[in-house]
């Protein structure tokens, strides 16, 4: 089966910038966009400046109310005004990264996203002396390379509890007082926009945010809401949301459901939940010597073997180490392994294939059911498959990275190979474990229970 450009574009796209923007927009898995069970208290935020008409203006607001807000602030704009920049951070509100130059992260490379980012942070800190803890997206978009980055620094990202519409061309003071006063809630992280020269924003809607913002002001102090600094409010979110991340596993499943459309993804028995699923490839790269002996030649047919989340959930217990959940996931491999090895020796559309290939975080005694592990070059690939990996481990681990943290070395991606001769020859009927022979996994699952 040939692999389409298209198949590989969208797979790209899904994996690089759909999938993270998706999950953390709608899931809150890896941001804050409001804190639950806040004690009436809500907090403010600033996007796109500093400005010089009117950056000046919404501080001298915040200061007669006496108020600390939380300003994002563009790398390139810090670094044409940092007298702004300081009259923020001497008003005592904290500086957020917004990006170098307000562009579109999710279309974005590697070395883009994390060079704005970085330069942003570099900026504030050269400027104010401190160091930058939170970082918003413009547009609130990601890549995978943007949340790899603010995790690998420690930088929080914060979204936003939802729109004021301030940057619109047909905003107002009044049209703006409404909608936050309208849709004020406990815990409400607030956005406002004291810059418009972004672009589809308009070039005065700072001006209406400035005239809006006392009357916003009085209205929270009468709803018995306290404005506080966005530090404090993160502080009082609720970690390990439940409810969340039963959310973002659902909406993951949809977005795994079109993934397997679309690369023709099947189940190893038709109608069947199994716990891997399948599909055949053409191999693309140079020749590869197989552990047999054999070799992958350009154009042999491999088949790719990708493991069903749903069932994988059903394993977890507690909190259960990876340690023992690879054991018991090798047992489930291992009961379908005699099927497969079936439908390899009698089905034709499989008479081609070659060897069985898969990628995994938890290779840990596949040697045992005949597997040949393999370490991925180290590179960008190698790093991204690796968060990636982790990161989905842990939406599905009841513990999330607590657990993936508490694992002896840190879980590293491997390449597993089985060459067909070796799966039929191990696993088919009235052949080595397939004829129900007790595998030496089986002992290693019972002591470690």
């Amino acid at each position: 089966m040939n692999v389409s450009i298209l198949y590989v574009v969208l797979l790209i796209l899904l994996v690089y910038t759909i999938a993270p923007t998706l999950l953390i927009r709608f899931g809150n898995i890896g941001a804050i966009s409001r804190a639950s069970g806040a004690g009436r208290r809500v907090s403010l935020t600033f996007d796109d400046g500093p400005d010089p008409n009117y950056t000046p203006q919404i501080l001298e607001i915040l200061e007669r109310s006496r108020i600390k807000a939380c300003f994002f602030v563009v790398g390139a704009k810090a670094r044409a005004h940092p007298e702004l920049i300081k009259q923020i951070a001497a008003a005592g509100h904290a500086l957020g990264n917004h990006g170098y130059r307000h562009k579109v992260v999710c279309l974005q490379g590697p070395y883009a996203t994390i060079r704005g980012i970085r330069e942003t942070n570099r900026a504030i800190e050269e400027i104010t002396g401190e160091g930058v803890r939170f970082y918003r997206p413009p547009w609130g978009l990601f890549n995978l390379c943007s949340i790899c980055y603010c995790r690998l620094k420690g930088l929080k990202v914060v979204l936003w509890t939802f729109m004021s519409w301030d940057w619109g061309k047909r905003a107002t003071a009044k049209s703006i007082a409404r909608r936050v006063l309208n849709r004020i809630r406990d815990g409400a992280i607030l956005i406002f926009h004291d810059s418009g020269s972004t672009p589809g924003a308009a070039e005065e809607a700072p001006l209406q945010v400035a005239r809006a913002l006392p009357v916003i002001l009085e209205g929270l102090q009468k709803r018995g809401l306290k404005v506080v600094p966005l530090e404090e409010m993160i502080e009082l979110q609720r970690p390990g949301n439940l409810a969340l991340k039963k959310c973002a596993r659902r909406l993951w499943g949809g977005v795994e459901w079109t993934f397997r459309k679309l690369g023709g993804i099947r189940e190893l028995e038709e109608g069947k939940n199994s716990f891997y699923r399948m599909a055949p490839r053409r191999y693309r790269g140079k020749d590869w010597p197989m552990p047999d002996g054999s070799l992958l030649r350009r154009g042999d047919t491999y088949l790719e073997l990708h493991v069903n989340n749903d069932r994988l959930l059903e394993l977890f217990h507690g909190n259960m180490s990876l340690e023992r959940l690879a054991l018991k996931a090798l047992r489930e491999v291992q009961k379908e392994l005699p099927l497969l090895a079936g439908l390899l020796k009698n089905d034709p559309d499989y008479r081609d294939v070659k060897i069985l290939f898969g990628l995994t975080l938890l290779h840990r005694g596949t040697e045992r059911l005949g597997f040949t592990s393999i370490d991925m070059k180290p590179g960008v690939f190698c790093a991204l498959t690796g968060w990636y990996e982790r990161w989905l481990l842990a939406l599905y681990h009841p513990y999330g990275f607590k657990a993936v943290k508490a694992y002896r070395q840190k879980p590293a991606p491997r390449y597993l190979v089985m060459t067909r001769r070796q799966l039929l020859d191990r696993y088919y009927p009235g052949k080595g474990d397939g004829s129900g022979k007790r595998c030496p996994v089986d002992s290693a699952s019972r002591a470690a229970k």
